[in-house]
């Protein structure tokens, strides 16, 4: 997001609190402030198989560079790999909501400034990559680690609708539905890094040990790619929320909200909230 759109996201909070300001003796406004865990350990499976199919064609390329280049003759037969993966993070964030119905009514609209941590890393990779001599059609076998991560700390701004079912109960369950879009700062700032190291057992049982680590930023990885003339997709983080949650009322002015839901990941969430 530019300077100008973190402005408007500003904008749009004041302007909400001065278009409610005549109401808030009926209790229109609501402050909300959340902590929520943050994974993607829900579907690991799934997404650990996108990880491996996406590690697989970069490890191994990375492999057989270093190889080749001390053994041109040598090249791939059969590649086998296994992923440990993880993925796990946090979100602290504030909102101001807006209940047009007053006290009692079920929908209100609400703006959020969220701050995530969302990683995804591969602890533990292991790597056997088999291969056969041009010339000698001789085998040679690498056995490799590896290991690396994602983190991406997006500071995003929201707008979301929410409708309660039992407004008027002490607990009420509500769904809601909204999106979001992270800083360009935020987003470029995200960083990966790997790491390797393995053995090589060439044909005649001597070995040779291979290594190499990288890390990087987005923010990095988008000029490279513009500097070969290539586009760079995004510029922001786009952020989809859907929650369903329930809402205890401790008194007249504060209730104690517990969420779960979908934000770019699955979210479990806790927050206080502040009725005027």
């Amino acid at each position: 997001m530019t300077k100008s759109a973190a402005r408007k996201s500003g904008a749009l909070f004041l302007l909400l609190i001065l278009i409610s300001a005549p109401m808030l003796a009926d209790g229109h406004l609501e402050f909300n402030v959340h902590y929520s865990y943050w994974t993607l350990n829900v579907v690991r499976g799934l997404v650990e198989k996108m990880v491996s199919d996406t590690l697989e064609s970069d490890l191994k390329d990375r492999f057989l560079e270093q190889i080749q280049a001390d053994y041109p003759t040598l090249v791939e037969r059969s590649y086998q790999q296994e992923v440990n993966f993880d993925a796990p993070g946090h979100n602290l964030g504030f909102e101001l909501r807006f209940y047009p119905g007053g006290r009692g009514g079920s929908f209100s609209l609400g703006l959020a400034v969220e701050q995530t941590t969302m990683k995804i890393s591969f602890p533990s990779v292991t790597a056997r990559l088999d291969l056969v001599d041009l010339n000698l059609n001789e085998t040679a076998t690498f056995n490799g680690q590896a290991g690396g991560e994602f983190i991406i700390k997006p500071l995003s701004f929201h707008l979301n609708m929410r409708w309660e079912f039992l407004p008027s109960r002490a607990v009420s369950p509500y769904l809601t539905i909204g999106a979001g879009i992270s800083t360009s700062k935020s987003f470029f700032d995200a960083r990966y890094r790997y790491e390797y190291s393995g053995t090589l057992i060439l044909p005649d049982s001597s070995s040779e040990q291979y290594s190499d680590s990288d890390s990087k930023t987005l923010r990095q990885i988008r000029d490279e790619h513009l500097a070969d003339g290539k586009d760079f997709p995004l510029n922001f983080l786009p952020v989809l929320q859907f929650n369903l949650g329930l809402r205890a009322r401790i008194s007249r002015a504060l209730s104690l909200v517990a969420d779960v839901g979908i934000f770019d990941g699955f979210l479990f969430r806790g927050g206080l909230s502040f009725r005027i």
